[in-house]
């Protein structure tokens, strides 16, 4: 038996108003025009593919006091997200084979979106990584620079080398969270003890422009001496953008993220918001900020993500920012909040424009990046992931309608413009206004 969406179908270069004929989880046709005998009628909202997170930090095992699977997972289906990648920074973490075995079996039964996993990387642990099959895990995950929950770094080039060189052999990808830790000591000494700056200004100072760029540029060159495909995560200036497009002349697939919470807050926000915001690689600049919007826009940021990082809020209202636990929620707010900004910069004529970048970043290149090609579009023979969007509500955030953990938001009390308002996971609608259908139904991907 058939189902039938109709709406304002975001395709990756147009939008159609038509219909989405699903059977058996999979799109079996996307047509122009209206059904009359539509299963679904979102005439008006817009049908996007849904979302996929590689920064899934559910925070099983050992920190289930700030996240767990199923509070992270049913977030992430009410912002439209229908799959997550797993992040290894977990008690303990997933660095080993057994550990990523493990974090399949945590998550089978418990997550309600699909879900892979990210093998993380440690220099205990750096012969699993000869060990583990492929087709177990997304990639290598790398912290060349730590903050205060990073459970292992790799801050020696030389550690680094020796992991691209297992990664290009076994061509594995590489995930790497790109900041210097030679000079991110060096200036959080000088921030922090020479100055004597506590305040939440200080981060952004210390992790500057010289801590990301340095990293990313040694990181291209690993990729480039050892033939790795290599995925910077979080990116947070255009330099590292500029050194993205240089490492992609010297022949080095190479792929540039950043966050919603980047594109969304700046660092005249911790004003306001103090050390709510604060994040690893730290906040830039409004001007800094104008321009990741510009290259978002002109194609040249490859993915955005929410990097979905929960702590308590005590953990996040220290005295001092050397002592905030970094990363913030974020599932629900990151749509809202990308359709919002995009508005504000570039206007409401450009909605649609806009949407249909939103869904190239958020899901379709992603997708390709990974090579889990059954997801990331509206097309026939994908699977039938949809999130469907009132691009015209305004939606005032509330900690009584979130359903991460600990229930707090960086964006509470704001009004964001755009709300997802049902979606469908495999053809089978799993979240709607505000509620949660079924059961845990979220499946390992393998790749085809």
């Amino acid at each position: 038996m058939s189902t039938t969406l109709i709406g304002s179908i975001v395709t990756p270069d147009r939008i159609i108003d038509g219909a989405l004929e699903i059977a058996h989880g999979k799109i079996a046709r996307v047509s122009e025009g209206f059904a009359s005998d539509a299963t679904y009628d979102y005439r008006g909202k817009y049908l996007l593919p849904g979302l996929i997170e590689t920064h899934g930090h559910l925070r099983e095992p050992g920190l289930e006091y700030k996240e767990d699977i199923p509070h992270g997972s049913r977030a992430a289906l009410a912002g439209g997200f229908t799959t997550i990648f797993d992040m290894p920074n977990t008690r303990p973490p997933t660095t080993t084979v057994a550990r990523v075995k493990e974090q399949i079996a945590r998550y089978t039964g418990q997550c309600y979106t699909d879900f892979a996993i990210n093998m993380g990387t440690s220099l205990q642990d750096i012969d699993e990584l000869r060990e583990v099959d492929p087709a177990l895990i997304t990639s290598f995950k790398l912290f060349a620079a730590g903050h205060a929950t990073t459970p292992t770094t790799i801050p020696r080039l030389f550690d680094s080398a020796r992991i691209f060189e297992i990664a290009g052999r076994r061509e594995v990808m590489m995930l790497v969270h790109a900041e210097n830790q030679e000079l991110l000591d060096y200036f959080t000494v000088h921030y922090r003890d020479t100055l004597g700056r506590h305040d939440p200004a200080a981060w952004t100072e210390a992790r500057n422009t010289a801590v990301v760029l340095t990293s990313v540029l040694e990181m291209i060159a690993l990729a480039r001496q050892f033939g790795v495909k290599l995925y910077l995560l979080h990116l947070s200036t255009p330099e590292e953008f500029a050194a993205v497009a240089f490492g992609r002349s010297l022949g080095v697939e190479v792929y540039g993220e950043t966050t919603m919470v980047h594109l969304s807050f700046t660092s005249d926000d911790y004003a306001r918001l103090g050390n709510l915001i604060n994040i690893a690689p730290a906040l830039r600049s409004p001007a800094d900020q104008r321009s990741l919007w510009q290259l978002l826009r002109e194609g040249k940021i490859d993915t955005v993500v929410t990097d979905h990082a929960p702590h308590t809020l005590e953990e996040k209202q220290k005295a001092s920012v050397w002592d905030v636990a970094s990363g913030l929620p974020g599932f629900q707010e990151a749509l809202p909040a990308l359709i919002t900004n995009w508005l504000r910069h570039f206007g409401s004529e450009t909605l649609d424009e806009g949407l249909v970048r939103i869904a190239q970043v958020t899901s379709t290149n992603l997708a390709r990046i990974f090579g889990f090609t059954q997801k990331g579009s509206l097309a026939a023979g994908k699977d039938a992931d949809i999130v469907v969007v009132d691009a015209h509500k305004d939606w005032q955030v509330r900690k009584a309608d979130l359903f991460t953990k600990n229930r707090w938001s960086a964006f509470e009390g704001m009004t964001l413009q755009g709300k997802p308002v049902a979606t469908f996971l495999r053809g089978t609608l799993v979240y709607a206004d505000g509620s949660i259908n079924g059961e845990a139904r979220g499946q390992w991907l393998t790749r085809p």
